[in-house]
């Protein structure tokens, strides 16, 4: 008999913790298995499996309790090993949060604990030799020596009927099987030539080398190299027997960077995103836990790829907003980096043109190794940019969405027959639809946020929880015909390009045009092949892409991303537009960039122009500083939701007043509401702590945690640690 320890997924938090199930034979920890709790038929996830020699009467007499059986073990193999099992009780304590909820982070979609839906082997019908003889026929015999020859037949694809292939089956000379099918992610085709480093490549790939078990930063510019330093770290590291992740921020990166890599390394290469179908994430997955590969190349939760004896991490912009996530567990990729690595003894590096002040300044301190690269790899120089003061526009009688000089040099551009880059952070056609009678704004009854109009399916829709509507005719107000879109999106951006320009063959890259499956590879595969001239998107093609004959870059609105109240509007300003600009030139021909702004004075645009990341550092630092933010404190935003919003305002004022009571070095603000208040009919308020040491934080959060997850019920806390966003 055999007591297992099992972690079922149950919404209420109170169960979060392991439960008692017994088991005639001995369960392997890491395996689901299927289980009975509270008259329902759960999945569950086994942690620890011990020999009893008790019966299940003299248990239930000892315990006090009744144990019941297990009913079915799912799999066969372990799905995660040992350290990634502890690396989720870590990040459970590390966040606050469920075990259970750390190991679904770490799991492909049909291999959760929680799953009831399952992607299994697939397989094809194949026929093979099994016995020296001869066929009965002519075709018999033709068919046996073609499937003599090496390799796999599969029947589908012989060149031969059904009745010969039987006959050889009856005389058993040959035998039909099922041949595994890996199901591969399609990838996209690059063109390289074999590339030798530079010295200045060379020296950073030798230095990191040279150290163990430390984080090293490469401070390039757009254009720089950093790719290579990648691919020759990953070679050498290879070539001692160590595994490598590297990652990527953004999904739509993730397919350029792996056709480098599987140029380099071949069949050696695994990806890891969510935009891959269930089935190849599934035999993905399996080909890593199974050692078949060295290297996972993908996007965010690559990083809790099953492999073994790593040997190096990478984050390529390691700067980027998507590192972090932004539901349970909120956890920042980085911090799973290095928890990764000290199991490891592994090396991490951090690359970025635009790094995060927070990693600058640990590296100026020495706590990471810091290298630079100040030129782009063939020496030419960065993209000469120009600034427009839209308000100069405006007093010059021109009220386009464009200004002058970008429609010239956008024409000009055109005409050479070079392509062009336009950014606009703001998908949809309009921002929100207004009565221009009762001045009422058409919002979503879900969230506090206007609807956005998309042209394309002539519908109002909610960029936050995804609720849609088609177009209204009168106001729901007051009923007035009078409604007017306000704003711009990419969708009209893209129908006033083309009405403007004639030449202009517009390929429109945002969140609404690469929803589907392989979307982003498509579409940038029909840019580099210039089925398109203009690349119009959102943040999205600010980064990691390279197209040489791109020779202009266009940023529409560059004041979006400013007008955001938190203390990372700045950075995430300079870094959007360094980032932006660094795709113009990188080719052989010369590139420009053109910057619409109404703050042209703004440090952030002006530095994120010219790319100047020393002055926009030393800038930013000391607002840093004075304003008491990271990286001169740690942060956690503690989130207090829930349905009624008395009650959570409430909450929010007797939380302060225990933290005020129980904490005392560390400031806070709060509670206050969120900008988005109501978000999916759940409100919301937060309290923002800046602290430097965590222990008296930790105690204190824990038995709040305790009081309103476990007991309370009438809301719930949500702790954030080190949040990308205050807002």
């Amino acid at each position: 008999m055999y007591i297992v320890s099992v972690l079922i997924e149950h919404g209420i938090n109170r169960l979060s913790q392991p439960f008692s199930y017994l088991s005639k034979k001995e369960v392997v920890k890491g395996v689901r298995v299927r289980v009975i709790f509270n008259h329902q038929k759960l999945i569950g996830y086994s942690l620890k499996c011990q020999y009893t020699s008790l019966s299940a009467k003299e248990l239930a007499l000892r315990d006090g309790f009744r144990y019941n059986y297990i009913q079915e073990v799912i799999d066969e193999k372990p799905l995660l090993n040992d350290e990634l099992v502890a690396l989720s009780e870590s990040m459970s304590k590390l966040y606050i949060t469920s075990q259970i909820v750390c190991l679904q982070a770490m799991l492909p979609k049909t291999l959760k604990p929680k799953t009831v839906k399952t992607v299994t082997i697939k397989y094809q019908k194949a026929a093979r030799v099994i016995r020296i003889g001869e066929g009965k026929t002519k075709t018999q015999n033709a068919l046996y020596q073609y499937l003599s020859t090496p390799g796999t037949h599969f029947i589908k694809d012989l060149p031969f009927s059904s009745s010969p292939l039987n006959g050889l089956v009856e005389q058993g000379l040959v035998e039909i099987y099922d041949q595994e099918i890996k199901r591969q992610p399609q990838i996209a085709k690059v063109k390289q030539d074999c590339v030798v480093l530079t010295k200045s490549q060379q020296d950073i790939v030798n230095q990191i080398l040279e150290k163990k078990e430390r984080i090293s930063l490469i401070h390039g510019v757009t254009g720089s190299g950093k790719t290579e330093i990648y691919l020759a770290l990953t070679k050498n590291m290879i070539s001692k027997g160590k595994n490598v992740i590297m990652l990527v921020p953004e999904i739509a990166l993730t397919p350029m960077m792996v056709a480098i890599f599987k140029q380099r390394f071949g069949d050696d290469v695994a990806i890891f995103h969510s935009r891959l179908s269930e089935g190849e994430r599934y035999d993905e997955y399996r080909r890593i836990a199974n050692g078949e590969v060295h290297i996972v190349v993908g996007a965010r939760s690559a990083i809790f790829a099953p492999l073994k004896n790593i040997g190096l991490i990478i984050l390529d912009e390691e700067h980027d907003a998507s590192y972090k996530q932004e539901s349970a567990p909120r956890y920042t990729t980085l911090t799973i980096a290095k928890m990764r690595a000290l199991y490891h003894h592994a090396n991490i590096v951090l690359g970025s043109a635009t790094p995060s002040v927070e990693s600058y300044a640990r590296a100026l301190k020495g706590v990471y190794d810091l290298y630079e690269l100040p030129e782009r790899i063939n020496k030419k120089p960065l993209p000469a940019y120009t600034i427009v003061d839209m308000a100069n526009e405006a007093k010059a009688k021109h009220y386009g969405l464009m200004s002058r000089l970008m429609e010239e040099r956008l024409k000009t551009t055109l005409a050479k027959g070079e392509q062009a880059i336009l950014l606009l952070n703001k998908r949809g056609y309009a921002s929100f639809v207004k009565c221009e009678d009762c001045g009422e704004v058409v919002k979503c009854p879900h969230c506090d946020v206007t609807l956005t109009y998309h042209k394309n399916d002539d519908s109002l829709k909610c960029h936050y929880c995804g609720f849609s509507i088609p177009m209204i005719t009168q106001c729901p107000h007051c009923h007035s015909t009078m409604l007017k879109k306000i704003g711009i999106g990419t969708q009209r951006i893209e129908e006033e390009l083309q009405k403007k320009f004639k030449d202009a063959k517009v390929i429109r890259y945002d969140y609404d045009t690469t929803r589907n499956k392989n979307d982003h590879m498509r579409l940038l595969e029909a840019f580099k092949k210039q089925e398109g001239n203009i690349l119009l998107g959102t943040q999205m093609i600010a980064k990691g892409l390279d197209f040489e004959n791109v020779t202009f870059v266009g940023v529409l609105n560059a004041d979006l991303t400013l007008a955001i109240p938190d203390y990372r509007s700045s950075e995430r300003t300079f870094q959007l537009l360094a980032q932006v600009g660094g795709r113009s030139g990188r080719g052989e021909k010369s590139g420009t960039v053109v910057i619409q702004t109404y703050n042209p004075t703004h440090y952030a645009i002006v530095d994120g122009a010219k790319a100047d990341y020393q002055h926009f550092y030393k800038k930013e630092m000391e607002f840093r500083k004075m304003a008491y933010y990271p990286p001169y404190c740690h942060l956690v935003a503690l989130s207090i939701q829930g349905k009624n919003d008395k009650n959570v305002e409430k909450a929010a004022n007797d939380i302060r007043q225990y933290l005020d009571a129980h904490l005392q070095h560390v400031r806070m603000l709060g509670p206050a509401k969120l900008t988005i208040f109501k978000m999916q009919d759940i409100y919301r308020m937060r309290i923002i702590i800046k602290y430097r040491k965590s222990d008296e934080l930790y105690q204190v959060l824990n038995q709040l945690d305790h009081y309103y997850n476990h007991k309370n019920g009438k809301v719930t806390l949500v702790y954030d640690f080190h949040p990308y966003t205050t807002i």
